[in-house]
């Protein structure tokens, strides 16, 4: 199983969320080792095409949503004050329209991150070095 996993891999031709989930499942199973387990983790991430990651039904039902907002829209031509969080969450990008860039702030499993790489569809987890953890100081009081 390993070879055949490793063989889909290297063509590359997959969707990392897809085959990490896969590999995760075979571990469990004993189907892998946690050496051969590590070792696919490591060359799924690697070799992941972004282009492979975008879901279109994700895209379509995020283009829905865009759409019904806007007709339901009731406000006025008054400026409308929009509170922006600084670290938003984390949403799933759709395609490239909506992924990532240099120094995009989220807030991924109640932690705050910084995006290292323009054009980033993976969350934090799925490929840690796109994103860099924001670890705030807290000021010890004596």
């Amino acid at each position: 199983m390993f070879r055949i996993i490793k063989s889909v891999i290297n063509n590359k031709d997959f969707r990392l969320e897809d085959i990490l989930y896969k590999i995760n499942k075979m571990y469990v199973e004993d189907m892998l080792s946690e050496e051969e387990k590590n070792e696919l983790d490591n060359l799924a991430r690697s070799k992941a095409k972004m282009e492979n990651s975008y879901d279109i039904q994700r895209q379509f039902a995020d283009i829905y949503e865009r759409l019904e907002k806007l007709e339901n829209n009731t406000s006025t031509d008054e400026e409308v004050e929009v509170e922006v969080e600084e670290y938003p969450e984390y949403k799933q990008p759709a395609g490239a329209h909506d992924s990532y860039n240099i120094g995009d702030k989220v807030t991924f499993k109640e932690k705050k991150y910084i995006c290292k790489v323009d054009g980033c569809a993976w969350s934090p987890e799925t490929y840690p070095p796109a994103w860099e953890e924001v670890v705030e100081s807290e000021s010890v009081v004596e």
